[in-house]
């Protein structure tokens, strides 16, 4: 496996319960934006009309940049606008002080672990 092969995103998502639970692993920068996007766009229209809530799993983010952050902002925009209550669990601490840093953590509801999230849910 060479270092480009490492450096990918890989989209996992499944139903638990009412809510919708999508995994992100690797990397969110521009390079997997588009992704990102599309992989979420089909876990949202294959499961979220039912479901309350989606709980987006960054626990195995490996790296995010500003293109990520964006994609971050298209995804609480898409929730807010379809009534669907948005979770991110695991945020790591770099990725909560780039949210704290540009002013968005206070739009986003954080939990600690994906398990902590359906349990508030």
């Amino acid at each position: 496996m060479s270092i480009e092969d490492a450096a990918t995103l890989l989209i996992l998502s499944g139903s638990h319960g009412s809510a919708i639970v999508v995994r992100a692993i690797g990397e969110l920068d521009y390079d997997y934006a588009p992704t990102f996007r599309r992989e979420l766009s089909q876990a949202w229209t294959s499961g979220t009309s039912d479901s309350p809530t989606l709980v987006l799993d960054l626990a195995g983010l490996t790296f995010c940049d500003s293109t990520g952050l964006a994609e971050l902002l298209w995804m609480l925009r898409r929730s807010q606008e379809s009534g669907t209550r948005l979770v991110l669990a695991g945020v790591s601490r770099t990725l909560r002080h780039m949210l704290t840093t540009t002013g968005i953590l206070p739009y986003f509801t954080l939990s600690a672990s994906v398990e902590e999230a359906l349990q508030d849910g």
